[in-house]
């Protein structure tokens, strides 16, 4: 005789708590998971622990980060990754129909195409000017220029996101990928890193979340192949000294944002808005209209006060390998925030925000391309803003929107026509 226990697995999901209901619902499998996730803690060796480890076990030379700095830095981590695996049940549902999502990606895919020829003759201007100045000194990108650029950006995942293989092929997609790629890897020859990664990183990660590159040992390699491409190439190209011991301690060096912290952990905000509250909201309140939270900073007037901009200020002559100044740290964003408790409360919430951004990235949908760039620019976390993460959220997903009523509109006007042509047919034989 068997015993029905009360909560035992014969119970009807009906009658548990939503939170229980929550933890027994099959775990669907997300395709890109620990690949991001390898990707991160990659991205948190390189810009925190690399430099500590140069200095102390490959040269022998004094460390500036302290050790406590490490530790503090290895546990945020450690709670990213715990939020990162709470479990995720259910499946992300589409939003809109085959027809729709076939519409929208013809549509952009035509932007794309025709926003490539004035995209790539800016990547060429702003190569031509880049190159005759030193790195980081040159007149900031003109707003119509990065208007087009990351339009061009945009279409181009909006299609990737949209696209299906069966009914399309693969040629579309990967001409998008060329198109989108190409313009963006002239503009890091002697430019910012970020603006090669911003066109190849969602591309790979798109790629792996739905099934359209396999894992192999291969595959693995070619991918730290490309990875090195996106660090190490730009530098070269630019002209900064890489090579040889010397040049490579100073490099990686000054690529490490555990110092930054460390150095600016009593940073003075006296007079400046909270930076990870301007930083999350910088596409969406007009700061500069308003004359509040702003600062000056490269020839650039009332820009948002991001803590990357304060930090720049501080140390104007101070680059480390980024166009906009010194860099920042996700954990310093957080730490002035709210002390180490948002330290480590907010970098679970980070993992588990990056965990959903793979989940609905693994699916057909216009939203991809938007999520794929926040995992995007989540890899640079380590040495930059977290508010940069969710930044454009609101404005993409706004112009996606609009897109879409763009589209149904067509779609529309296209089924009155055919509706008209097939009410007109009879009548026109009919009067024969």
């Amino acid at each position: 005789m068997s015993t029905a226990f009360p909560h035992g697995p014969e119970r009807d999901i009906a009658t548990m708590s939503p939170l229980e209901s929550c933890l027994r619902a099959p775990v669907r499998r997300v395709r890109g998971k620990w690949f991001f996730l390898g990707a991160f803690i990659f991205a948190c060796f390189l810009f925190w622990w690399l430099p500590s480890i140069v200095f102390r076990l490959l040269v022998h030379q004094a460390d500036a980060v302290e050790d406590g700095m490490v530790a503090i830095s290895v546990l945020a981590l450690g709670l990213f990754v715990a939020g990162y695996l709470l479990p995720v049940s259910g499946n992300p549902r589409s939003q809109f129909s085959g027809r729709m999502l076939d519409g929208c990606g013809k549509f952009a895919f035509h932007a794309a195409f025709i926003l490539f020829v004035p995209a790539l003759i800016i990547a060429i201007v702003l190569l031509r000017s880049h190159a005759a100045v030193v790195y980081g000194m040159g007149v900031p990108i003109p707003r119509p220029y990065q208007a087009v650029l990351y339009a061009h950006l945009f279409f181009g995942f909006l299609y990737l996101g949209s696209a299906d293989p069966e009914k399309q092929g693969w040629r579309r997609i990967f001409t998008v990928v060329a198109l989108v790629t190409l313009p963006r890897l002239i503009e890091s020859l002697h430019g910012g890193r970020f603006f090669l990664a911003q066109a190849v990183v969602p591309a790979v990660l798109v790629a792996v979340a739905r099934g359209w590159i396999r894992f192999s040992a291969k595959r693995l390699l070619q991918f730290v192949a490309l990875a090195l491409v996106i660090i190490f190439v730009p530098p070269l190209t630019r002209g900064d000294e890489v090579i040889g011991q010397d040049e490579s301690i100073k490099f990686f060096a000054a690529g490490s944002s555990l110092r930054l912290f460390q150095e600016n952990i009593d940073l003075n905000l006296n007079g400046y808005c909270p930076p990870l509250l301007v930083s999350l909201t910088a596409k969406t309140i007009p700061y500069g209209l308003l004359g509040v939270c702003v600062v000056d900073i490269g020839g650039l007037k009332d820009m948002p006060a991001t803590l990357d901009r304060i930090l720049t200020l501080n140390d104007p002559w101070s680059f480390n390998g980024t166009v906009s100044g010194t860099g920042s740290n996700y954990l310093l964003d957080l730490y002035l925030f709210g002390g180490f408790p948002a330290v480590f409360a907010g970098s679970a919430l980070f993992g588990f925000s990056c965990r959903r951004f793979v989940d609905w990235i693994g699916k057909r949908s216009l939203f991809s391309g938007i999520w794929a760039e926040c995992l995007t620019r989540a890899l640079m976390a380590p040495r930059s803003a977290l508010g940069y993460v969710y930044e454009r959220i609101p404005s993409l997903i706004l112009t996606t929107f609009l897109v879409v009523l763009l589209v149904a509109a067509g779609l529309l006007l296209e089924s009155e026509y055919a509706d008209y042509r097939a009410a007109r047919g009879p009548a026109m034989e009919e009067s024969k």
